[in-house]
């Protein structure tokens, strides 16, 4: 892997401003600066960081292609199996096809330009440590640590074998340098004790901050901490892998200490924040470990989810689909999500998650989940023991999104059944269903008849890479 990139100089944080709250969405980068001029005090660092942020809600990553886009039309979320559907290809996992191709490769480029960012400001914050004022050296290299670990393991998500099938299969580089250097393809195995060792760090460092903040501080840098790695989004980040390396032990230690320490900074969305006419929480905010602050977060989804004439949005699905999704026949009518997540529009369904309308508060806008409080609960109900056990964590879920409890007595099979359900409500246009199939090596994705393999779970390494990388 070539590491050619430039630090961008994000400079001048614009800093938008409504009823009286403020939240750094968006920079308004001068041009491309040498590190030495940038990294040159504490606020030089803030801004590298901040500008890291905003890279990543680039449309071609996790501002629309990981997230509402790519993976979800992968995880068969929409109707696009028709072969008039401009996703046909996407969707039927033909990734040598044009646009899957083009896709596939501005993910890895755009990616590893983000780690790159990254590993800029790692390069240098030690020397620099004595510019810092307060807890701001941890805190930026604990948060370039953390993204540099979630960007590697959604690449090997994405680029390497699910650790069910082979834990010893070359993967992906884990990058960790900022260099021209060609990195080799690390095993999954490697790069998985890779960004434990990102993550382990980057905990230590942020403990010692471990509070939340959805409100305006005269420090930009201190504001709306969701939107920041943070601790306990460090934390649900070591679950997510842990599970996924099915280690289920450590998994449910990681998951257990946001569950535990949840209520004072992630509380449930209850029902009357949910339905308001005026600042409805659609995307359940407060229960976000982290998300990222997408300043066109509209534009992005509109894109998709709102119709530019009579005919259904690009990505929608019928009636049908979604009363079964929602298992409305089975009592899913009262789930908030079903009655405040979506909206009709050109005979079809789509979702209005990321609709900004009447929404005032500061901390409910231009939110992209990228970690739930919600998958602890479910990464908790798998790596329970006793079924009995993960019903009671699966059901917490459940009641706070209306729906009646499961019964304590069902299987170990009923009860993985029922997760798998969940993500289907829970995470839709949020890119994660696809990983939970590949996690399992599950047989087939639902709603594609497709007989799965290494082939559909792992996305082939761009020409470039093959090419330059010598892989």
């Amino acid at each position: 892997m070539k590491n050619t990139y430039i630090l961008y100089a994000l400079l001048t944080i614009v800093l938008i401003t409504q009823g009286g709250c403020k939240k750094w969405l968006d920079v308004s980068p001068k041009t491309q600066v040498r590190e030495t001029e940038m990294l040159k005090d504490e606020q030089g660092f803030k801004d590298a960081i901040t500008g890291l942020y905003i890279k990543m809600t680039d449309a071609s990553i996790y501002g629309q292609t990981l997230t509402m886009g790519f993976t979800d039309i992968l995880a068969q979320r929409y109707n696009t199996a028709t072969t008039t559907s401009p996703y046909y290809n996407i969707s039927s996992y033909n990734y040598t096809s044009a646009t899957p191709k083009a896709i596939i490769a501005s993910i890895w480029t755009n990616m590893y330009g983000a780690i790159a960012n990254a590993n800029n400001i790692l390069k240098v914050i030690d020397s620099k440590k004595e510019l810092f004022s307060g807890n701001n050296y941890a805190r930026v290299k604990g948060e370039a640590l953390g993204l540099r670990a979630l960007m590697h393991f959604d690449l090997l998500r994405m680029f390497g074998t699910a650790p069910v099938v082979a834990t010893q299969k070359k993967s992906i580089p884990y990058i960790t340098t900022f260099s021209v250097q060609v990195s080799p393809l690390l095993s999954v195995q490697n790069v998985i004790d890779s960004c434990m060792r990102d993550l382990r760090a980057a905990e230590a460092l942020l403990s010692t901050d471990k509070t939340i903040r959805e409100s305006y501080d005269q420090d930009a840098f201190q504001s709306y901490t969701r939107n920041h790695m943070n601790y306990w989004a460090v934390k649900g980040l070591e679950a997510r892998i842990l599970l996924y390396n099915n280690d289920k032990v450590n998994a449910m230690a990681a998951a257990l200490e946001v569950i535990n320490n949840h209520e004072q900074n992630f509380p449930f969305t209850d029902k009357a924040s949910a339905a308001a006419t005026s600042n409805r929480d659609r995307s359940y905010a407060r229960e976000q470990l982290f998300a990222l602050s997408v300043y066109k977060i509209k534009t992005y989804a509109d894109a998709y989810f709102v119709s530019d004439g009579a005919g259904a949005p690009a990505l929608s699905i019928t009636s049908k689909t979604f009363n079964t999704l929602y298992e409305t026949a089975q009592g899913g009518s009262s789930d908030i999500r079903f009655n405040y997540q979506f909206t009709t529009i050109g005979g079809a369904v789509a979702t209005s998650k990321y609709s900004l309308d009447n929404i005032f508060a500061n901390f409910l806008m231009y939110n992209m989940p990228v970690i739930r409080l919600s998958e602890m609960y479910y990464i908790a109900a798998e790596a329970a023991t006793l079924p009995a056990t993960g019903v009671t964590y699966l059901n917490e879920v459940r009641t706070h999104r209306g729906l009646m409890a499961l019964p304590a007595n069902i299987s170990a099979d009923i009860l993985q059944a029922e997760i798998l359900k969940e993500y289907k409500k829970e995470f839709y246009a949020e890119g994660q269903l696809f990983y939970y199939y590949k996690r399992l090596n599950a047989a087939k994705v639902g709603g594609s008849s497709m007989i799965t393999s290494d082939a559909i779970y792992t996305f082939p390494l761009p020409d470039n890479e093959i090419e330059f990388g010598n892989h």
